[in-house]
Parts: C-alpha cells; structure tokens; sequence
C-alpha cells in the first residue's frame, strides 16, 4: 500500500515531519530528496529553496518530536546559508567518496581477471609442465598474500566477468580470497596462510582430467558420470604430487575439500576428525561460491540466502565454527546484497562493519544521478535509515540491475579486518 502523504504550508514545517522536496538531486543541498527533518535549520534551508508546500508522510514522521519542536524558540546556532555550505561540502565529499571507491574497484577487477587468466594458464601447464605450474601457482599465491595483507579493506571481493560467466578459473579465484578471509579470522598467519591459499587455488585442479561432457554437462550427471566427477579431488592431488616437495597441507586440502564431517562427502568418506582444518576452510569458501556462483545464474542464491542454506541445510555436513565465523565476517546482510530501505530505496551492499553488521555502505540507486557518481552511504551516519528485507533479482527491475552494476558482481568487500 502507498505511503500516505499531504501538502503542507514550508511554515507548517516541524522537526520530524518526514518529507519530499520533489527536486532534482541537484537543486537542493541534501543528501537525499526525501528525508527526515531534523532540526529547524533544515526548515530554514527548505524555505531558502524558494518552496511554497512540501509533501509530508505522516505515518513516516515523528509526530513526538514533531510537537516538541513546536514549542522551542526558532533560533539556530548558525544562519541557515552557513549550515546549507556546509551540506554541499558533505554532499560533495560523498561523491568524490565515491568516484575514489569506483576507481577501487576497477583497479580490483583489473587485477582479479589478471589473476583468472594466470590460474587458466597454469591450470593447463600442470598436464605439461606441473612443476612450472606449480612454481607460478605460488607465486600467484604471493601477490594475492601480499594484497591481502597491504589491503585491509579488501577481504572479500566477488569479481565477475561482465557477461554474468563464471569460469572454473573465477571459482578458484574466489575460494582462495574468501578462504584467506576464514584463515586470518581463525589465527592462520604468514606461512600457513598462503599454504592455506596455495592448496585454495588448486583445490579444483583435477577437473582437468575430467572429461569435458561430463564437466561440462548442463543437466544432473547419472550415477556413472557422478562417480568420474567425484574422482577429481584424487586426481588432483596425483597432478601435484607429480611435484617434488609438494607440502601435504596442500595435498590433503586438494584431496578433502570434498569431504563432510558426517561423512557423507567424497572421494573417501571421511568424517569430521579424520579432515584438516585447512580443508574444512575450502569445503565453507567452496560452498559459498558454488551456491552464488552456480552455472546457471539463474539458480544463484543471494549472499544472505547462500549463508543461511549452509547454517540450515548443511549444518552436519560443513565445520558449524567455521561456518559461523564466515558469517559473523560477511554480515546480516554480506557484500553483494541488493537491499530495500524504509525509505524504498534500492542499494547493493558493499561493505561491512564487523562491530555493527545493521548497517552496512551501500551504493544507492538513483535514476536522477547518472551511474558514474551513483552515491555511496554509510547507514550508521543515518539513523533514520534501516534496511527492510533483502531483494531477489526478480524483484528489482532491469535497470537497477544495470545501474548498480551488479551484471559485474564488482567489489563485494568487507571494509574491516576482524
């Protein structure tokens, strides 16, 4: 049902009344069009604007506050044309916050298909020239370590390419940034991590032996074409092994990233004492990519979704501590997330405060500035902001879609390192 809303008289404005200036984004200094009034210089700067009434919504305003504010002197500590710069100033600091962040994050997609590229090469090599392959995989391993620790605010960045395809090349990517991610909450430090991050990134390297109808197969396998697929941990680990010196932290995650603590995973049926920490770490950042990730977009869960399917659905199956500390990392609502405000506005969730998981940044959707300049809010420095449910891609129209550049899935980060 449509929010209820009247016009009112500018002088008839109070403090909490809930309103919409009905002005291009450009023409007035507030952050936004419609928005609570919280204090009698906002009347002020309202009626500087050269408005004779504004749309109130009263279900939406503070009617409390509204009266108390009634009773209190006009005055205010500054004249109205002062506080009015210095909303400009902010609306304008908001902005070039937002250019710094979109240059960001083209810088990280710049690197992130650089790095898709290098496994799809090395990938290859380790058929040919496994100990080359495996020389370059760890060097790869040392620039994304060495990201990881130069870049606090860049933990966990979900890149893909801008035709919605996701390469075995991007799933590895992904699982090894987001295993990193789990590592560093837990303690793993220095060598281990990229141990751990080693074994992440060639955790699938034995679906090069897999035959490519069977790999590549769009409908469910049968039971003959299941049981090939299932092989590829072993043969991974026999690829690497053909590698002298190969560390067994590496092996065994390559060999048991498939395997759940009930014992129902593959290829050996290990239960939960018999896997490494450092596989069980894959098994949660594998499952989360598969589920957001999957071949066919249209089956992929949204982040908030995919988190409670493995707390839910896979509970006796992933480490529950570990899946737990993914969660706490990524969030109420974790990067990526297409969210509806109170206020109905649209945003993708782009970061998140580990100390206050309510209120993320999102980058908002306005059709009024152009996509470029799209503004970028923190929903702590705006209380009166909350966020409503979050949106399946159904329903939210095309254009938002394309406005918020979710067609790239770019920069799902975490801006804090626990």
């Amino acid at each position: 049902m449509p929010a209820k809303k009247i016009k009112l008289p500018v002088e008839k404005l109070l403090v909490g009344f809930m309103v919409d200036l009905e002005l291009p984004w450009t023409k007035h200094p507030f952050l936004f069009s419609k928005f609570k009034i919280t204090s009698k210089a906002d009347i002020l700067i309202i009626k500087q604007l050269g408005l004779k009434e504004v749309t109130v919504y009263p279900d939406q305003s503070d009617i409390e506050v509204a009266h108390k504010s009634q009773s209190k002197s006009a005055a205010t500590p500054k004249p109205a044309a002062t506080i009015a710069k210095e909303k400009w100033a902010e609306k304008n600091a908001k902005l070039e916050n937002a250019d710094k962040y979109r240059k960001k994050r083209n810088s990280v997609a710049k690197k992130y298909k650089e790095q898709a590229t290098m496994v799809r090469k090395l990938t290859h090599e380790l058929k040919t020239e496994p100990a080359n392959a495996i020389h370059n995989a760890t060097a790869l391993v040392d620039v994304m370590a060495k990201d990881f620790d130069n870049q606090d605010d860049i933990l966990t960045n979900l890149v893909n390419l801008g035709s919605g395809q996701h390469t075995m090349y991007n799933h590895c990517i992904n699982v090894t940034i987001l295993s990193m991610n789990i590592g560093h909450v837990r303690g793993i430090r220095d060598e281990q991590l990229r141990l751990l991050a080693r074994g992440a990134l060639l955790h699938d390297v034995g679906k090069v032996e897999i035959p490519g109808p069977i790999l590549n197969k769009a409908s469910p396998l049968n039971n003959a074409e299941k049981k090939v697929f299932e092989q590829h941990p072993v043969l991974g680990r026999r690829l690497t092994e053909l590698v002298q010196g190969m560390p067994m932290d590496v092996l065994r995650i390559i060999e048991q990233h498939h395997e759940f603590n009930d014992g129902t995973g593959y290829p050996q049926g290990l239960k939960s004492d018999q896997i490494t920490e450092m596989a069980k770490i894959v098994s949660v950042a594998n499952m989360y990519d598969n589920l957001c990730n999957p071949p066919d977009i249209k089956k992929a869960l949204t982040p908030k979704v995919a988190l409670a399917t493995m707390y839910s659905k896979f509970k006796d199956k992933l480490d529950n501590e570990l899946v737990q500390t993914f969660i706490s990392t990524l969030g109420v609502y974790p990067p990526g997330s297409v969210v509806c405000l109170n206020d109905e506005s649209i945003g993708l969730v782009i970061s998140v405060d580990p100390h206050d998981m309510l209120n993320p940044e999102v980058i908002l959707y306005n059709p009024e500035i152009p996509p470029l300049q799209a503004l970028i809010i923190d929903l702590k420095e705006h209380p009166d902001l909350k966020i409503e449910k979050v949106l399946k891609q159904t329903e939210y129209p095309k254009r938002v879609y394309e406005y918020l550049g979710i067609q790239e899935r770019l920069g799902y980060m975490t801006s804090q390192r626990i």
